[in-house]
């Protein structure tokens, strides 16, 4: 996949690009609207970053579909091309609120997987990225370390991480039930897969049937190329080309714990 050092060359700039774009509309009067209800809000740097984001992927890579969260989807995603996915503030309920854990978040998929990622975590100047074949690396202040989950673990020493705004009391019972004690809480999915894939943490749960591809394509391959894991309760992988965005299968992020002999404990 050396063919894509330009793809995530020119993508890495976007993203902190975007992120600047975030930060300084952030710092003025953001206006905060509703897609539907109170729960999903979206906010003027969400538009913005998203508007700059699919005009200046689409300049670049002009043969390939782009989908992200804040546009309307296009007519399928089943068509036999690249697709870029984005999340331009992902953690938008931890944006609005002042908080540090928020993202900005591409993913490429190519043949229904994906095969390139970049998460970008502007407040801490922190950037996670992974091409297929090529490992997952991330940088932060000028140093570039490669990822690599955990090492095993017994399982009553693992370390489950869950989203603060959006806990599910049912990861409690699923902890209990595996003998785990330690819970830790994060915004932004890209930043939890980040935590698996650099080592500090073992277990992302996610059942709410809520997710969307834009959520997880750019995270999946950084947590693959690091070692780690995506299991669905059916045991498929997910599909980057299916008729909608919703991912409605439950699944579990992981680092090398082999949690598919657990799954009817797990799900």
């Amino acid at each position: 996949m050396d063919q894509l050092n330009h793809e995530l060359k020119t993508i890495i700039h976007l993203v902190k690009t975007a992120g600047a774009l975030i930060q300084n509309i952030r710092s003025s009067d953001d206006e905060i609207k509703y897609k539907g209800d109170v729960s999903d809000p979206v906010t003027e740097a969400d538009l913005a970053a998203s508007e700059f984001l699919m005009k200046e992927i689409s300049h670049h890579f002009p043969e390939d579909l782009i989908v992200s969260e804040e546009a309307p989807l296009p007519e399928t995603l089943c068509e036999n091309k690249r697709t870029w996915f984005i999340d331009p503030i992902d953690g938008t309920k931890e944006f609005i609120e002042k908080g540090a854990e928020w993202s900005v978040m591409v993913g490429l998929a190519e043949n229904n997987r994906p095969i390139l990622g970049v998460v970008f975590w502007p407040t801490e100047d922190r950037l996670y990225y992974a091409t297929k074949g090529q490992g997952a690396y991330v940088e932060s202040k000028e140093k570039r370390v490669k990822l690599q989950v955990s090492s095993p673990l017994e399982l009553k020493d693992a370390r489950i991480i869950q989203s603060k705004g959006h806990y599910d009391k049912r990861v409690d019972k699923i902890a209990l039930k595996l003998g785990i004690t330690q819970i830790l809480k994060q915004s932004s999915i890209g930043l939890k897969l980040g935590s698996i894939a650099e080592g500090k943490a073992d277990f992302y749960f996610n059942l709410s049937g809520k997710c969307h591809l834009w959520d997880l394509c750019g995270p999946e391959i950084i947590l693959l190329e690091a070692g780690g894991s995506v299991i669905t309760r059916s045991g498929l992988p997910i599909s980057y080309q299916s008729k909608t965005s919703l991912i409605k299968e439950a699944f579990v992020a992981t680092s090398n714990i082999a949690v598919n002999t657990l799954s009817d404990m797990i799900f």
